[in-house]
């Protein structure tokens, strides 16, 4: 076994981690879900109805007497329910406004798509089939309730009292009948699965749930629920069906057929009073049921969608809120950042509540799969827990900094948990129910870095740096200019940006201040110059985004920086932005216009590969390269940008691409967001563990279209691989692979001082 094998081992990946399909495709297969069971169903009515009676239907309320008190039993639990209800609402109004009355129809989509059709959950297949049979009998059955209910009482509604039925009569009682069989059986298998999965064959996941004892009576009780109401209809047809002579009847539902000839020799009198004693049964067992539902994580059934409606459209997930007004926060003494409920918005109240404890925000965080202090899972319970101990002391008008014996920051949920995050949104992606555990985090950091200065020294330090230097970058020689003087001793001039061009080429920090990103930069610039871009730089005028700072927590000086930056932007004219950063991507693109600055931003694997495929830029043969290309957090699943990356490198003659395990929206973090790039790890390297899964795939060269990434990858790779002379792989930009194949006569790219693998020139 290979040092990168045992790292690979350390990983935890899931060979179920698939990318997901796009919105459309998801709509239509939730949508396909329910209709291929309700076409069956049609089929088989359509054939059997020609030999079946006419005449056929049921007594609501057949051998009950006092159905009247399960009118009360429902009042009783539903006046439990609206009182948990109005006692949460009232914990979440504690929080900050959220709208969500804006894009009411992708709104809908999300609650359709990622909230009803629980598009995410099948991302996971075993979890994603056992949630479809489960929730969609819940459904089904609900409405077959319901339709029951109306039948019944429809008809004394509109003074038709002689009517005993208003549609549930003959063939439409039929097919009525089948269908809530059916789903009871979908039902039990779902349960099935469901026992299997937490109880015999657990993934390891599942050992993060804090309350196992919980889940065990809501699946039993669901499971009993389920059961008793087939064994009720088999004793309803066994001691009234059969014995009136429509056995006929009883086929479309055929579990409670067989139920019924099970106990049919019981004799009538005795099936008629184990029918009476197991429909109470079911009834009380129901209520039971709904009124836990109500009140435990099993109300997702309903967060869920609401959920996925609040989450706010029209934004990449990497996109962080202003703050506002920081004096006005100050004057009426507010905090900077969230320490206390008030602190939140009540949406992100509401994310914890919505919470499930699946723990697939765990099992894909790039830190905990490091072993590092971080479960964004952990996260929302110990806010839920703080919120359930602060909420009624504050709705009692006590205070809970009095109360309570410690605080949500530093106690509740540690320091080191808040600073392990990478900002990746690999949590956010997996969330089957839409929380946003980032926006969270980082506001909790805001805290940490405005309010109590505690901010990890190596972070410090970066901060210190962009304050007073304009980068994050301690000790680097070089300056923003030293590229373009590279450049011009290889007798390549590059424009400086003077509002004449069509598009300003924002380098960044990384792009002009590290060693090993300057290739990448020079290669962009060549592959603009090559294709005829309208382009320039801003050399020395350019200073950071501020983009580390907001991830880190200072938000007050990412907010100086932005509205700076914008306002120069602005003056010069910048209409159109192209960067070879995520980060500054994400920035630009998301964050600026909340500052002033709305521009035209495409990141540099997007623009290449429209040059490409405009022929502005004719790539030739890149000899034998197996190439696999790790997505940016901040490109992938921030921006939603997978294939542009993958489309440029499939461009170049002779590149064979082939994929890590995790991948597209799945991806595994390189370790270097949320300012992680300038703090110190515990347990192992993220980056080591990326870099040992891309050197397991047999590729030579892992691509990249971050400049973070690659960084990361030079320090993972000598870590997996350390012997120089038998290492396979190497890492590379998207742009520098194109530009050495766009000008093959080009001087070979080096990684360091080491050419690419298989004499790529």
């Amino acid at each position: 076994m290979t040092q990168a094998q045992r790292f690979d081992d350390t990983s935890s990946a899931r060979d179920d981690l698939k990318p997901s399909l796009p919105r459309g495709v998801r709509l239509r297969a939730s949508i396909g879900g329910l209709v291929v069971p309700a076409a069956v169903i049609a089929a088989i009515a359509a054939f059997e109805t020609a030999r079946t009676s006419d005449d056929a239907t049921r007594e609501v309320f057949f051998n009950i007497r006092f159905s009247w008190l399960m009118y009360l039993i429902f009042a009783g639990s539903m006046a439990i329910i609206l009182a948990a209800l109005v006692q949460r609402i009232r914990i979440w109004r504690l929080g900050k406004p959220w709208k969500v009355t804006d894009r009411i129809g992708a709104r809908l989509t999300n609650a359709l798509t990622m909230g009803a059709g629980t598009s995410r959950v099948k991302n996971d297949r075993y979890a994603g089939i056992m949630h479809g049979l489960i929730y969609s009998s819940f459904l089904v059955l609900t409405l077959v309730t319901v339709l029951l209910a109306l039948d019944d009482y429809l008809p004394l509604v509109f003074g038709n009292s002689d009517d005993h039925h208003l549609f549930l009569e003959g063939p439409v009682y039929l097919v009525y009948s089948l269908v809530g069989d059916v789903f009871g059986v979908i039902g039990l298998i779902g349960i099935a699965m469901a026992v299997n999965r937490r109880y015999i064959n657990p993934p390891k996941k599942i050992e993060w749930d804090r309350r196992p004892t919980e889940d065990a009576i809501i699946v039993g009780l669901l499971g009993f629920v389920l059961f008793t109401g087939l064994v009720v209809e088999g004793l309803r047809i066994a001691g009234d069906e059969i014995p009136a002579g429509h056995e006929n009847w009883s086929y479309w539902s055929p579990a409670g057929w067989l139920i019924a000839k099970v106990v049919s020799g019981m004799g009538v009198d005795t099936i008629l009073d184990l029918h009476v004693g197991g429909w109470w049964i079911h009834v009380v067992a129901a209520f039971a049921l709904l009124t836990l539902m109500a009140m435990t994580k099993f109300r997702h059934i309903v967060f869920g969608p609401a959920n996925a409606f609040f989450k706010r459209p029209g934004h990449g997930q990497g996109y962080l809120a202003p703050m506002g007004d920081f004096e006005k926060i100050m004057e009426e003494g507010g905090s900077l950042g969230a320490s206390k409920l008030q602190d939140f918005s009540w949406k992100q109240l509401f994310d914890a509540d919505t919470c499930v404890r699946c723990g697939r925000c765990t099992d894909a965080c790039p830190a905990w799969n490091a072993g590092q202090p971080l479960s964004p899972m952990t996260i929302m319970q110990d806010l839920k827990t703080y919120m359930n101990h602060a909420g009624p002391l504050l709705i009692a008008g006590k205070d809970p900094a009095t109360e309570l014996k410690g605080e949500l920051v530093g106690d509740y949920i540690k320091e080191e948990s808040l600073w392990a995050c990478r900002t990746c949104m690999a949590c956010v992606e997996a969330c089957p129910v839409m929380i946003e555990h980032v926006p969270t985090i980082v506001d909790m950091r805001r805290y940490l870095v405005m309010e109590k200065a505690s901010v990890p020294p190596t972070a410090q330090a970066a901060l210190q740096n962009i304050e007073q230097r304009g980068h994050p970058w301690r000790g680097t020689q070089l300056t923003r200019e030293t590229w373009i003087e590279q450049l011009a001793a290889e007798g390549i001039e590059v424009p400086i940006y003077d509002g004449t061009q069509e598009y300003l080429y924002w380098v960044g920090c990384s792009g002009a201040l590290v060693e090993r990103n300057l290739p990448i930069t020079k290669a962009v610039v060549k592959l603009l110059i090559e294709s005829g871009t309208s382009f320039g730089v801003l050399g020395q005028a350019e200073t950071c985004n501020g983009d580390p700072a907001r991830r880190l927590g200072n938000e007050f000086l990412y907010a100086t920086l932005a509205e700076t930056n914008a306002q120069a932007l602005n003056e010069m004219g910048v209409k159109r932005i192209i960067t070879a950063c995520p980060h500054c991507f994400n920035t630009f693109a998301n964050e600026y216009p909340d500052f002033g600055g709305k521009y035209e931003v495409t990141h540099h694997s997007d623009f290449l590969r429209n040059l490409v495929q405009l022929g502005r830029l004719k790539p030739k043969e890149l000899e034998g390269q197996t190439v696999t290309f790790h997505d940016s957090c901040y490109l992938g699943r921030a921006n939603g940008i997978y294939d542009a990356p993958r489309d440029v490198l499939q461009a170049i003659p002779g590149v064979n691409l082939v994929e890590m395990p995790r991948s597209g929206r799945n991806g595994l973090c390189c370790g270097a967001g949320g300012g992680n790039m300038w703090m110190e790890e515990t347990g192992t390297r993220v980056n080591h563990l990326r870099a040992a899964e891309a050197a397991n795939t047999g590729a030579s060269i892992v691509a990249t279209a971050c400049p973070f990434c690659i960084q990361m990858f030079e320090d993972g790779i000598p870590a997996v691989q350390p012997d120089e002379e038998t290492r396979t792989i190497r890492a590379f930009d998207i742009a520098e692979l194109l530009e050495v194949s766009v000008k093959p006569a080009a001087a070979v790219i080096k990684d360091g001082s080491t050419e690419v693998p298989g004499g790529v020139a």
